[in-house]
């Protein structure tokens, strides 16, 4: 699949989901560079914002998903079925963007906390 029928699956929120997830994970990188309780704390912040602008926008593409079979063509689509499960396979692009970034984030996070605790064990 093609990155750029991906971000169409997900819609218009996949471009905060991305957003998010890379200044998420910039700040991750920051906190492995220079460890820090206040880095840390950053860095659980933006991790929930990331989460929720993933919750938000596969809301979001859910909530197109159950209104397209009112409308045509869909409402006269013979398998209509078929098109609500494809459309909530297409729902769930945000979360695996979004998920696999937050991955990334606490794997490098990881890193910067295993840094951080020989700091203060002197």
């Amino acid at each position: 699949m093609l990155l750029y029928h991906f971000f169409q699956e997900g819609g218009w929120g996949m471009w905060f989901v991305l957003l998010f997830g890379l200044i998420t994970l910039a700040q991750a990188i920051g906190f492995v560079r220079r460890p820090d309780e206040r880095r840390r704390a950053a860095l659980e912040t933006l991790n929930r914002a990331t989460l929720y602008s993933i919750i938000a926008t596969v809301a979001l593409d859910l909530a197109a998903v159950a209104r397209a079979p009112s409308k045509p063509p869909w409402s006269e689509a013979p398998r209509v079925e078929l098109v609500i499960l494809e459309g909530i396979a297409e729902s769930l692009a945000p979360a695996i963007l979004g998920f696999a970034l937050l991955s990334f984030v606490w794997m490098i996070g990881a890193v910067g906390q295993r840094r951080l605790a020989r700091e203060l064990d002197g």
